[in-house]
């Protein structure tokens, strides 16, 4: 099990362009209840079409995107009504479909065109054996989406029998204002700030342990990635600098790209 890493204070780039933002940023998507009905009112009409009975949906908080199957319509719903062959490109296929079809249900955003399959890339699909697993990644923002944001999942069975379902995808049009084109705080910037940087955390026997980053070369500046944090009722969208911090022992820290200020730092590893 990932744990997160504890860090006694944050740090922040002391650059001139560490520099504060203006207040549309980072931009954010707010928790609403019209968006809310909405999202369920979309998530109503698909059962209705499929003819299942009204069945509470799980969310995913703010997005409204449905975050798991609820079990009770796992296998209930066929996305093979023809009972034909159902091999692997005719599963593609009808999922494709799927997803062209619901889109207000996998977005949580009932607008027309918010999301189509150019949008999308099926970056893996799986034949295990009494099911297919499909995975999707949002493509409609300049940078890669972080911390599993952005995902679309499905599990099929051989029979056409949808069995489990995930969306986190982030609809652009729901952001408060646009995301920034480019980086403000220079990666070079970056990773010099994270030397002499300390990480606590704790052992496998529970014991707490402290890793100072002694060396530039301990830090390693990955990608401009675009990073979600939910904040109170928000879900914040940042700018960020992906770094992978450590020697065995790693860190993935996240450094806002715009004002030189940690966001989020993950542990590459369990304790």
């Amino acid at each position: 099990m990932l744990a997160w890493a504890c860090a006694a204070t944050r740090n922040e780039v002391n650059t001139p362009q560490a520099t504060k933002t203006n207040d549309q940023y980072p931009p954010v998507i707010e928790a609403g209840a019209i968006r809310q009905r909405a999202a369920e009112e979309a998530w109503r009409k698909m059962l209705a079409e499929f003819r299942m009975p009204e069945t509470r949906p799980d969310l995913e908080p703010v997005l409204f995107t449905p975050r798991a199957l609820p079990a009770s319509l796992a296998g209930q719903i066929n996305l093979n009504p023809q009972a034909g062959k159902f091999g692997a490109d005719e599963a593609k296929t009808a999922l494709r479909k799927f997803i062209e079809h619901n889109h207000a249900v996998l977005t949580g955003d009932e607008r027309a065109g918010v999301l189509s399959l150019k949008d999308l890339s099926l970056v893996s699909f799986s034949d295990e054996g009494n099911m297919y697993r499909a995975l999707y990644r949002q493509m409609n923002y300049p940078f890669p989406l972080a911390g599993n944001y952005g995902e679309l999942s499905f599990a099929l069975g051989k029979t056409g029998a949808l069995l489990q379902m995930s969306s986190r995808l982030i609809s652009p049009l729901l952001l408060s204002t646009e995301l920034p084109a480019r980086a403000k705080v220079e990666a070079q910037k970056v990773a010099d700030a994270l030397v002499g940087r300390e990480f606590t955390y704790t052992s496998i026997a529970g014991r707490p342990l402290t890793y100072k980053v002694s060396q530039r070369e301990e830090v390693k500046v990955r990608e401009l990635v675009i990073y979600p944090k939910m904040e109170k009722d928000q879900l914040a969208i940042y700018l960020a600098w992906q770094v992978e911090v450590g020697r065995g022992t790693t860190w993935m820290v996240y450094v806002d790209a715009m004002t030189g200020k940690e966001i989020e730092v993950r542990q590459n590893f369990a304790s």
